[in-house]
């Protein structure tokens, strides 16, 4: 579907017909208005009664800066396609998948004919799940998914992707929501386990099958007691290894050292806290696991750049139509 942007208070009364647009991609609900933007915040106009948007896209004209409250991935089918996002610059090739955080202030430059697959999907409900808060690092920045960048996954990525399609073209006035958000959360558990410290154990016999449901069960205490005080002495204890014995074995089964893993998973805890709560900074540094605010307010900064203080600030500025709803 060709889209073309324009800056308008109101959005276009009448809906447009791209005779351009294959069949098998034409929207399965209804054709859409032209994008509307209100200075640099972009009005969605997804399909009726859900939070999702695709289309098949074969417009060679820019976009302006702008952003929006939902996830937008772009797969280009033909030729190249050129996202540019604060100093960074990406260009597309053909199988490529880009994906653009929430909020983040994004524009395109295309001066070649080709086509496109563009998605748009409101995410915050999966935000409640405990694992999309290692997802975190992920949707910091815009991350370019393909064979360079992900060579294990990005195969089955980009089939699902493909299976999306089908799963939004398929039907006629109507649109399935459950069976592609299903695919989208299998794209967000591939993404998930490819982190260094999900890498699967080697189990070759029996002793490395037992030190794996060893290390499991810490990692499982450790995601859901971080706000404990928890020691490298405790943890070897744990698993029943000597404290030299239990680092090494750690770092190989996870990548990372024992308190580089606790203080990630206590940081992870830390920024939804600032983000999705009011609590003080005092309370959020004690609820994750730091005893004291200054160790706290160090350590965030070492990890992200910013005070916890300013962290918030940032990511409420970052939402305001996701606080607004």
């Amino acid at each position: 579907m060709n889209d073309e942007l324009i800056h308008n208070p109101e959005p276009s009364s009448g809906y447009e017909y791209d005779e351009t647009t294959p069949i098998i991609y034409n929207q399965p609900v209804k054709q859409f208005s032209k994008r509307v933007l209100h200075g640099e915040d972009e009005d969605i106009e997804f399909v009726p009664d859900t939070r999702m948007r695709i289309w098949y896209n074969n417009q060679y004209k820019s976009y302006a800066p702008h952003r929006h409250d939902a996830l937008e991935i772009c797969i280009p089918i033909e030729n190249e396609y050129k996202y540019i996002v604060g100093s960074k610059s990406y260009t597309l090739v053909p199988g490529d998948i880009l994906f653009i955080p929430p909020g983040t202030l994004h524009e395109i430059e295309c001066e070649n004919e080709g086509c496109r697959f563009i998605y748009l999907f409101i995410i915050r409900f999966m935000e409640e799940l405990h694992d999309f808060t290692y997802l975190s690092e992920f949707f910091k920045e815009p991350r370019l998914v393909n064979e360079s960048t992900y060579p294990s996954i990005y195969g089955k990525i980009y089939e699902i992707f493909m299976g999306i399609n089908d799963n939004y073209f398929l039907y006629e006035n109507m649109v399935l929501e459950m069976p592609i958000y299903s695919r989208l959360m299998n794209i967000f558990s591939l993404l998930v386990t490819a982190n260094p410290q999900f890498n699967p154990i080697r189990l070759e016999d029996s002793k490395s099958k037992s030190k794996y449901v060893k290390f499991k069960s810490l990692i499982n205490h450790i995601n859901a007691h971080f706000m404990d005080e928890l020691s490298l002495e405790w943890a070897a204890d744990y698993v029943g290894f000597s404290k030299f014995h239990f680092s090494r074995l750690f770092k190989e089964y996870t990548d990372v050292t024992f308190y580089d893993f606790l203080l990630h998973r206590r940081m992870q805890a830390a920024k939804v806290l600032l983000t999705d709560t009011d609590k003080s900074i005092t309370e959020i540094a004690f609820q994750s696991g730091f005893n004291n605010l200054t160790s706290f307010t160090r350590s965030f900064k070492n990890m992200t750049g910013h005070t916890p203080s300013d962290y918030r600030l940032l990511r409420q500025k970052d939402r305001p139509m996701a606080e607004e709803e």
